[in-house]
């Protein structure tokens, strides 16, 4: 691959610039709700246990392990699990994302394409989503951009602090989540098609997995059985849910796509390396979607595209310069769909949580559904703030009753909640709606307070 020579200060101050706005930009609503899946972390995978407790329990594949581990440390050192302070690291993994992407993209292309590629990370409302979460997915991105740079940079005398660096970074992100492996399938095609898969490439990729292997091998049996009983289902339409979600959904994806092909044609053809790399990334791509058919497959699992297809645009732009305006286009597009929500609640469990303190205070006696429980722990602490209610008759223990989880679904793992919110239709004579994102349903045998229809959500 050419490279231009080294833009030096340049690219640094528009890595530092950038990655400082990024960090910014994501913290309004810091403290707001946990969505589900962030609630679920932080109650069954940061707080209980000493950090590598991370290593030992799953839930449906929600432990991103690694990243539950650093978020045990940030619980060591400050002493505190609120939502605020878990959803510093993430944040901060997002921006250094952003950051690097910045630097590498205009060491290699000058300053406009650097700021495209960063601000369209920056901006991809998935991105901006998952990262303001408590989740592994912005630590994800930030591993698969760092070990793809080293592949992208290799030299045969590289120091072996560079085989130290892809082996952590490489390691880390499979070992925070499985869908870090095409991007190691795509570092496999561009050694082998680079013709550089030597003894020290042969020992990174070891590496990598041997640091993968420490965090998942106390969890393995779970996933394993797991992943036995997810149903096979063909998703037609994923390929082009996930291209949209990689190149910022909605019109911010019609405005970036002209960059984003042209970007690739320049690539491709300049480059065998990229080209090994597609093949190979393409072909475990088209294995997990028709071959696996998983029905638990969904886009943000590949939110690590989304840094390839903002490359790409700054490749383009490197090229063609009039089309940063296109690619600013996209990024202000894209903007507009995240900032009103920034400081939304996507959940109702701190409204819930603040509910059963009160009625705790009371004298009252607080319950909270089976499904709704994990999520509930992120902000309580059970049996000591509340019971568990898995079956009807454990409703006669009950002053307040907590559904978390209010969901319509069929799924066979929800029935035993639906029982009991059945049982709770007929026996409470109160009920109210948390109506924050994601509502939560309380019933009660007195008035707890002014609240909307309890009609369950879409």
């Amino acid at each position: 691959m050419q490279v231009r020579p080294r833009a030096g200060r340049q690219a640094i101050r528009a890595g530092a610039g950038l990655g400082l706005l990024t960090f910014g930009g994501y913290l309004p609503g810091l403290g707001r709700s946990l969505d589900f899946d962030s609630a679920q972390t932080v109650g069954m995978f940061v707080r209980p246990g000493p950090p590598w407790a991370a290593f030992r329990l799953q839930a449906a594949f929600n432990n991103h392990p690694m990243f539950s581990f650093f978020e045990q440390l940030v619980r060591v050192v400050t002493g505190r699990t609120d939502a605020g302070t878990m959803r510093l690291l993430p944040i901060l993994f997002a921006a250094l994302a952003v950051a690097i992407l910045t630097w590498f993209t205009t060491r290699r292309h000058g300053l406009a394409a650097g700021l495209v590629a960063g601000g369209l990370l920056a901006c991809n409302p998935t991105f901006a989503g998952l990262s303001r979460g408590v989740r592994g997915y912005s630590l994800l991105v930030l591993c698969a951009i760092v070990a793809t740079i080293l592949v992208a940079e290799y030299r045969p005398d590289a120091s072996r602090w560079a085989d130290l660096a892809y082996v952590l970074s490489a390691g880390v992100g499979l070992a925070t989540h499985l869908y870090m492996f095409p991007v190691l399938v795509a570092h496999v095609g561009a050694v082998v098609a680079g013709r550089r898969l030597d003894a020290r490439w042969r020992l990174r990729f070891a590496g990598a997995g041997a640091v993968a292997a420490f965090a998942y091998a106390g969890m393995a049996a779970t996933m394993v059985d797991t992943m036995g009983r997810l149903p096979r289902v063909l998703q037609v339409g994923l390929p082009w849910r996930v291209a949209v979600m990689a190149t910022g959904g909605g019109r911010a994806s019609l405005a970036v796509a002209p960059l984003v092909i042209a970007g690739a044609v320049l690539l491709l053809r300049r480059s065998r390396a990229a080209r090994g790399a597609a093949i190979a990334l393409a072909g475990i791509l088209l294995l997990q979607w028709a071959g696996l058919q998983s029905s638990a497959m969904t886009p943000r699992f590949f939110v690590w595209l989304v840094p390839g297809s903002a490359y790409l645009a700054g490749v383009a732009v490197g090229r063609i310069r009039a089309g940063a305006l296109l690619g600013a286009g996209s990024a202000a597009l894209a903007v507009l769909v995240i900032v009103p929500g920034l400081t939304d609640d996507p959940a109702a469990y701190r409204q819930a949580a603040a509910l059963i303190r009160a009625a705790n205070a009371s004298g009252a006696r607080s319950c909270v559904v089976d499904v709704g429980v994990r999520p509930m722990q992120a902000y309580l602490d059970t049996p000591r703030d509340f019971a568990v209610v898995i079956e009807p008759a454990e409703l006669d223990q009950c002053d307040v009753v907590v559904v978390a989880a209010w969901w319509e679904s069929t799924a066979e793992w929800y029935k035993a909640d639906q029982r009991v919110i059945a049982e709770a239709e007929r026996r409470y004579p109160h009920r109210l709606v948390l109506a924050h994102g994601d509502p939560t349903l309380v019933f009660s045998n007195r008035a707890l307070a002014q609240g909307a229809p309890a009609t369950p959500p879409a």
